[in-house]
């Protein structure tokens, strides 16, 4: 496991959870959501950011399964790879 940090595209559900994503030319499916949680700030009196951290379920193309932390910057619509758990 380390810290990736990498821009992923995510597919959405019609209720904003994503559903699948790529990253590095291999799709992942969203097998289900473990948690969902606001970033916390990086130093005490900093105010949140608008970051949301999402532990995932996933399955690769080949059917291989994996814990993935994602996140999403919500003032941007951007998602992140940050860590994957084999």
């Amino acid at each position: 496991m380390s810290l990736l940090n990498e821009q992923i595209e995510v597919r959405s559900t019609d209720r904003g959870n994503p559903a699948q994503f790529t990253w590095r030319g291999h799709t992942f499916r969203v097998r289900r959501i473990i948690g969902d949680w606001p970033a916390r700030p990086e130093a005490p009196g900093v105010p949140a950011t608008q970051i949301h951290l999402l532990r995932v379920s996933a399955e690769s193309e080949s059917g291989q399964p994996s814990i993935i932390d994602i996140s999403r910057d919500t003032a941007s619509d951007r998602w992140t790879m940050r860590r994957q758990w084999s």
